[in-house]
């Protein structure tokens, strides 16, 4: 068993095929995420040009059966094992991919591992603990049951993570707490026809509401358009809200409808047929995904949060049954409680580990 750098054509094309031959058995699984590890690979973009990056694959008797993008962004003080896939029964590849991890790590001047997120909090992030058997979601993560178990039990740290589904049809705040988050406090849609001033505005709240936010760093101005650019064609004005108060943007919530839904189980997807997919069959999809909210400090407690996410029902309202909402952190109280006090209890849960190096594995 051996570990090889991704440096050619063909080693390119058998990193991105691992994928597939992995989740050939999960029906559940979509096309999603592939294309994050196409971007490492041909530096498709300015936040993977701004990435340290090596990209390996784990050989065994001639066979490929683990693959992993190690990488480095200067604005986050951590290695990334990310895009990692791997077939049954690999944790000798596993450890190959952790060793070279650990190597790539004290070269690059940092102290710290992280395994489960692939770039950025908005890349798709943890490895899923439960619920394999439902179909997932656009912007969610998915993977085997037995991922978890290639990191379990070795001292890392284990950082969990949830989601949550609110029913459209129960979604019925008190109109006293809803007076709240309208006392004062307006709602725009953004103008995407407009989409570098308003990446301006976005870009700013992004960095502003989620710096305190475990393993978040600030992307700039032109990662954040290149991102939302990416997804335009899928966007409507009113899918990227705004909060507003004297004027000012002082919170915002992104939501789509779940895409997943109109997607073949569990094939590749081209990206110009599946815009083309998403446009004609749109009118079949009954779930949406709140993807992001996030409110400035100063304005937290005024029960902005909710208003956003009351914007979102006034429209889904009649047209989808529910929504999911994006990853919360279990740590984070705030989050979690707001999440169970206005949708079900969580739904899906997922795992990300942090190794410390220098701490003492068992």
């Amino acid at each position: 068993m051996k570990l090889i750098g991704v440096d050619t054509r063909r080693l390119k094309k058998e990193f991105i095929d691992l994928y597939y031959r992995v989740y050939a058995r999960y029906r559940t699984n979509r096309d999603n995420f592939n294309h994050s590890a196409a971007n490492f690979l041909h530096k498709k973009d300015s936040f993977s040009r701004n990435c340290q990056v090596e990209p390996v694959l784990v050989s065994d008797g001639g066979q490929f059966v683990a693959r992993a993008v190690l990488l480095h962004h200067p604005r986050l003080d951590a290695l990334q094992l990310g895009c990692f896939e791997a077939l049954p029964d690999q944790n000798e590849a596993v450890d190959l991919l952790l060793e070279r991890a650990s190597h790539l790590a004290k070269e690059w001047g940092t102290s710290k591992i992280i395994i489960g997120m692939n770039g950025h909090l908005t890349y798709g992030l943890g490895f899923l603990k439960n619920h394999y058997d439902l179909p997932a979601v656009f912007s969610g993560s998915y993977s085997p049951e037995y991922y978890p178990d290639y990191f379990s039990g070795r001292g890392f740290i284990e950082h969990t993570l949830s989601t949550y589904y609110a029913n459209a049809t129960t979604f019925d705040p008190p109109e006293t707490v809803l007076d709240k988050a309208y006392s004062g406090i307006s709602y725009r849609y953004i103008r995407l026809n407009d989409l570098e001033r308003e990446m301006l505005i976005l870009g700013d709240l992004f960095n502003k509401t989620l710096d305190k936010t475990r393993f978040y760093f600030h992307k700039s101005i032109r990662e954040s358009c290149e991102m939302i650019q990416a997804i335009r064609p899928l966007l409507k004005n009113s899918n990227i809200i705004y909060a507003m108060k004297e004027g000012r943007e002082i919170g915002f919530v992104i939501w789509h409808p779940n895409f997943n839904e109109i997607l073949p189980e569990n094939g590749r997807v081209n990206p110009l047929l599946f815009f083309l997919r998403c446009k004609l069959f749109s009118g079949r999809i009954r779930e949406f995904m709140i993807n992001t909210i996030g409110v400035l400090p100063e304005y937290e407690n005024m029960g902005v949060s909710l208003g956003l996410i009351n914007e979102i029902f006034k429209q889904v309202k009649g047209v989808y049954r529910g929504g999911e909402t994006g990853f919360v952190w279990d740590d984070n109280s705030r989050s979690s409680v707001f999440c169970r006090t206005h949708c079900r209890d969580a739904l899906r849960q997922y795992v990300v580990y942090e190794w410390r190096l220098g701490d003492n594995q068992d």
